[in-house]
């Protein structure tokens, strides 16, 4: 009550026009839409991958989705958690996991994908907000680990030119020359090409194997009678790779589509451009160094440090950019690292998040024998990103940065 009017005290600051909210800050945009604009910027690659694999894409996507929406509508009647009450997260988580499938992946392995992405990568951590891992990628990896022979097959379909769209993936034949895609009707009784990863491919440049003699230029037959073939002349052209007219998941593999959503996300405000660019050049700066195994006289492994310098400079610059397009780094630094709760809030951390996805991913790629390189160096950063927090905390004004870092 106002002791000199007798009238209440909202009342009496609202006659004289101050504002009796609180001093509150309201924030333009709320993270409902925060979730639908991300949603309709994921959507781009989606639709990418539509286009290229055909309807059976469009119906993994929406098993997805709809298994998302119901088994966290289902969770939330259960246990009533209000974190739990939106959809537009279980849309989005819908798409993100359909990004990161196969196109031919049969339809229980997208709901179990779903059943894992809601219910242990976001409801038991809380809902929205609270969770570690990125709920997509938890489910990514469930489904690698109980469905590994469908997650991870030898050869994997895109359709031809005149089948894009309606085509189906499943009706494939196996080609060796995939440089002939641009221009080339599909084959006979058949809707699509079939042929192995591009990082796949490049696993031949590993110790245990050590399957090529270059990069590109085979060495003199004095050097090296009957040279095994160039690593680089095995695989689909640089335009094809960023068309996304090549073998993968089904929104990992446009990246130009998927560079211009990422772009828009990050002139939203909803992305910060240094965690994409962190990545990707922590990835090409390790692609760039770390060595690679050409096949040497008498069968023997030579093991060759800095690859960008082993031969001329456009040679060395096509492989890391191979590098960079395989394995899903592309679709990693623009949209699952940057899932906002599992990320880490500064600038600073997001730096040493990006760096540390793109140097792994890239590793893993190199050296391990895993289908999802990027995706596992995403879910391993995340559980760093507490200590990331709680290490680059925001400065407070008159000290140093880190100064609780230093002995009292």
């Amino acid at each position: 009550m106002s002791l000199l009017t007798g009238q209440p005290q909202a009342h009496h600051a609202t006659q004289i026009g101050m504002d009796v909210r609180g001093p509150l800050i309201c924030a333009p945009e709320s993270i409902r839409t925060v979730f639908i604009v991300t949603l309709a910027a994921a959507s781009a690659p989606l639709c990418a991958g539509i286009v290229l694999f055909g309807w059976r894409a469009a119906v993994v996507a929406a098993i997805c989705i709809g298994s998302c929406a119901n088994i966290e509508r289902l969770y939330y009647r259960v246990t009533r958690m209000p974190a739990l009450m939106g959809r537009s997260h279980a849309y989005l988580t819908g798409v993100l996991l359909a990004l990161t499938l196969p196109p031919t992946a049969p339809w229980y392995v997208p709901v179990v994908a779903s059943a894992f992405a809601i219910i242990v990568g976001k409801a038991v951590f809380g809902g929205v907000g609270h969770f570690l891992w990125q709920p997509a990628l938890v489910g990514r990896l469930a489904a690698a680990v109980l469905f590994a022979g469908a997650m991870n097959p030898e050869y994997w379909p895109v359709l031809a030119q005149d089948r894009l769209l309606w085509g189906d993936a499943d009706k494939g034949r196996i080609v060796d020359d995939w440089r002939k895609w641009h221009g080339s009707c599909a084959p006979e009784n058949a809707d699509a090409f079939v042929s192995r990863r591009s990082d796949v491919v490049l696993s031949g440049l590993r110790p245990s194997k050590a399957s090529y003699s270059a990069l590109a230029y085979l060495p003199p037959p004095n050097e090296l009678p009957k040279a095994p073939p160039a690593a680089l002349g095995q695989l689909p052209s640089m335009g094809e790779m960023l068309m996304g007219t090549v073998p993968g998941n089904i929104g990992e593999t446009c990246a130009i589509v998927i560079v211009v959503a990422g772009l828009y996300l990050i002139y939203r405000n909803y992305l910060k451009w240094q965690l994409p660019v962190a990545v990707l050049c922590s990835a090409a700066a390790v692609a760039a160094a770390a060595p690679v195994y050409l096949a040497g006289p008498d069968d023997v492994a030579i093991e060759v440090w800095w690859p960008v310098l082993h031969q001329e400079g456009e040679v060395a610059l096509t492989y890391v950019m191979y590098r960079l397009l395989s394995g899903g780094i592309v679709l990693s630094a623009f949209f699952l690292a940057g899932e906002s709760t599992s990320r880490p809030t500064g600038a600073g951390g997001q730096v040493i998040f990006g760096a540390g996805i793109g140097s792994l991913a890239m590793l893993l790629q190199l050296y391990v024998n895993t289908p999802i390189p990027a995706f596992m160096a995403v879910l391993a950063m995340n559980t760093l990103t507490p200590a990331l927090d709680s290490l680059w905390r925001p400065r407070v004004l008159g000290r140093r940065r880190f100064e609780f870092l230093r002995r009292k």
